[in-house]
């Protein structure tokens, strides 16, 4: 893989930040805690304060207080009950109609899950309600990525603005509103505490003393839940069913496999996550001088390109065939089978087993197993016979640099399920 900077050249003096490619260095990197996030600094009007953006103790202590919603047990009732009975919604309209987009598909599932999560309700359960918050996540996620983003950055980040003040008035307020009763019941001794929410919300109005948390800052952190939650983890779901579906063209035997054996699918899942990190490189700027085992100088006040998309490919460890689709791979030992594409470290993606689920073990039983977001909405699209349509070919995303699918149109075939 070619890059326009050489790895370990750049910094201060040239100009240029210090690309990171290979695995090792990758990995070092992200659990140095000398190297501050920098992914979102173009676009800081809306992600200031947010989790992902903090460093050093108010990220620890945060990252602290979050981390007790993140829960393995409540990430298993969402695989089983939640993200069913939400694509099933979703999905309705298209089995009957036989046709779908499995980008919007995807992202509207998702999308529920994850305002679940932030504690932004819907009160009315209409379809224009979730219409409406949809089409605020969306603005928000294109002025919160401006690094990636093409054409007028400036726009996109007043627009992202906009829609942040729009998603406080018509969601936030009131969701906030009904967990300050809720909160203040329960410090009256009128509710018992395992009858308070159990999101990010009411997590924040709870501590926002001691953690010394202004409201644009809860505002901010609240609304990054819903469209990271929903983009991220639906960009990877069309990227896996790319490669199920191109695995199928070969085999077409293997489908109805696919649709009864978790475990496999998921080996497809984590592999196509290898491939297609979320963001194909992250950035950190060095807060002190740092030196890396493997001979990188990084000074303080350099930026920081994480290459995930090379690290992730690294052939040092993934081999001769690192660039090429194989879910039956053999790893070492070091990697996960997804790579570095959630992170590592105190920065490491709080949704990794929500989207990706964990690496199945030898003997586990396949029912207590997390098998993760992605592997059940593919394992339901299967049983419902999806293929690409084959009248209308899937697109690239044109709004961004990040090489994620814009659509990707597909039929549900009746023979097929």
């Amino acid at each position: 893989m070619t890059h326009p900077i050489e790895p370990g050249s750049g910094g201060p003096g040239s100009g240029e930040p210090v690309v990171l490619s290979t695995f090792a260095d990758a990995r070092e990197a992200f659990r140095c805690r000398d190297l501050r996030q920098a992914l979102y600094d173009e676009g800081h009007l809306l992600m200031s304060g947010v989790i992902v953006n903090l460093h050093g103790p108010a990220h620890r202590d945060r990252r602290r207080l979050e981390n007790r919603l993140f829960r393995r047990d409540t990430f298993l009732y969402y695989q089983r009950e939640v993200i069913p009975r939400a694509i099933g919604e979703v999905l309705a309209p298209s089995l009957a109609e036989g046709r779908d987009d499995l980008l919007p598909m995807a992202r509207r599932t998702m999308m529920n899950l994850s305002a679940a999560i932030a504690g932004v309700d819907l009160p009315a359960g209409t379809g224009a309600e979730f219409d409406r918050l949809y089409g605020l996540m969306l603005r928000l996620q294109r002025g919160s990525t401006l690094v990636h983003a093409t054409g007028d950055k400036r726009a996109l980040e007043a627009d992202g603005q906009a829609a942040l003040a729009e998603f406080d008035e018509e969601f936030l307020r009131p969701s906030a509103a009904r967990r300050r009763a809720l909160i203040d019941r329960w410090r009256a001794g009128d509710l018992a505490e395992d009858d308070l929410p159990r999101d990010v919300l009411t997590t924040l109005l709870r501590n926002q003393d001691d953690l010394d948390l202004p409201p644009d800052v809860v505002r901010r952190e609240v609304a990054y839940f819903p469209w990271v939650g929903s983009f991220s983890t639906s960009d990877a779901f069309v990227h896996a069913m790319g490669h199920v579906f191109e695995w199928l063209d070969r085999h077409p035997e293997d489908r109805g496999l696919l649709r009864r054996d978790e475990p496999l699918l998921q080996r497809f899942v984590h592999e196509s996550l290898r491939l297609h990190p979320a963001s194909p490189e992250s950035r950190r700027v060095a807060v002190a001088d740092v030196e890396l085992r493997g001979g990188v100088t990084i000074p303080q006040g350099a930026s920081v390109v994480i290459d995930l998309a090379a690290a992730n490919r690294d052939p040092d460890l993934y081999g001769p065939t690192a660039d090429e689709f194989d879910p039956f791979r053999q790893l070492p030992e070091e990697a996960a089978p997804w790579g570095l594409t959630f992170g590592t470290g105190f920065h490491a993606c709080l949704g990794q087993e929500l989207a990706g689920g964990l690496a199945p073990e030898a003997g586990a039983d396949p029912s207590d197993h997390l098998a993760g977001a992605i592997v059940t909405m593919a394992r339901i699209l299967l049983e419902h016979g999806a293929r690409p349509d084959p009248t209308d070919p899937p697109e690239r995303d044109p709004e961004s640099i990040r090489p994620h699918f814009g659509r990707y149109p597909v039929v549900f075939d009746p023979d097929l399920t």
